[in-house]
């Protein structure tokens, strides 16, 4: 199974960067051989996100969110079939990413049907910093080590 493994964000957003220390990290531990996964990270999401899932049979995603409802670190998982809709579903220029899955499919663009999405409550998302808040920091490596028990459940490589 063709899976790719997306840590989201921006780099230079503090904690909106979980994502992507999420997947260097995940780099780092991963065999090179480990040919049925891709390790990308990527600083867009949305409609954006569609030529990167392009042509795998299964995504896991790693991205930072802001509910207000949990403590900053908290940790949650969706799937498929819970998808929620992202800060991104009110700009009229971009698509959350149901609606960026349902115009590629539209599309006739081959997108995954599984998803496993991790999403890391964020404490700070404004201020210009390469570091993560403390508590979100601390959940970094979990969040590592849930994605790699999750690759091995598909994958023989790792």
């Amino acid at each position: 199974m063709k899976t790719i493994v997306i840590g989201l964000g921006n780099p230079i957003l503090t904690d909106d960067s979980v994502g992507i220390k999420v997947a260097r990290e995940l780099k780092a531990r991963l065999s090179d051989d480990c040919e049925d996964a891709e390790i990308v990270e990527v600083y867009a999401g949305g409609i954006r996100l569609i030529d990167v899932l392009k042509g795998y049979d299964r995504a896991i995603i790693i991205d930072a969110m802001v509910t207000g409802e949990h403590e900053p670190g908290t940790i949650h998982r969706f799937s498929s079939s819970n998808l929620t809709s992202t800060r991104n579903a009110m700009s009229m220029h971009d698509l959350d990413l149901p609606g960026a899955l349902e115009l590629g499919r539209m599309l006739g663009i081959p997108l995954p049907e599984d998803f496993r999405i991790w999403g890391i409550e964020a404490h700070d998302v404004e201020t210009f910093s390469e570091e993560l808040t403390e508590r979100v920091a601390c959940s970094v490596h979990p969040v590592v080590e849930e994605v790699i028990e999750e690759l091995s459940s598909v994958t023989q490589y790792i």
